[in-house]
């Protein structure tokens, strides 16, 4: 699961340090974020927990009845004391958030909706020596990391769904 997140975490990273990324239209982003999943609802909406919290994510916030769950996980950097002494700033840890929107479309077919943003802690000392910190966070724009969640929520519904098959077998 680091692994993971640690190649998520790089290519994001890489990629902030390339070119100025193309902006993408809604219709692309809309694209890339949304998959129609064959399962009911209810099983969508459970794995969609249960693929988050594999991946050590935090779950902030789940609403059912609208289909909205909010995670998000966060990893400390190095070396921040040392740069904050060093340089009077530094980025304290790494954030990425998740946002699934689950919709029922009817009992077989359920709309899944994911936006996931990565981004920064930072902290700063100003010239009277307090301490300010800020958040920043920029929607994840790869399609790749996409399809890899959207592939592996089905992969964790095809595995759920299984454990049903066999309970209803015996």
């Amino acid at each position: 699961m680091r692994k993971v997140f640690f190649i998520l975490m790089t290519g994001i990273l890489l990629a902030a340090c390339g070119t100025p990324a193309k902006v993408l239209t809604s219709d692309e982003i809309r694209t890339m974020t949304t998959r129609i999943i064959q399962a009911d609802y209810d099983m969508t909406f459970t794995s969609a927990l249960s693929l988050l919290q594999s991946e050590g994510f935090l779950i902030n916030n789940t609403d059912k009845e609208t289909g909205l769950i909010n995670a998000s996980k966060q990893e400390d950097a190095s070396n921040a004391t040392l740069n904050k002494i060093l340089w009077g700033s530094a980025t304290e840890a790494y954030t990425t958030k998740a946002v699934f929107l689950i919709i029922k479309l009817n009992d077989r077919l359920t709309e899944v909706k994911l936006t996931m943003y990565q981004g920064s802690i930072n902290t700063f000392i100003d010239d009277s020596w307090s301490e300010n910190q800020t958040e920043e966070n920029r929607m994840v724009q790869n399609a790749d990391i996409y399809r890899l969640w959207l592939n592996n929520l089905e992969a964790e519904i095809a595995r759920r769904e299984s454990f049903q098959k066999n309970d209803s077998d015996t």
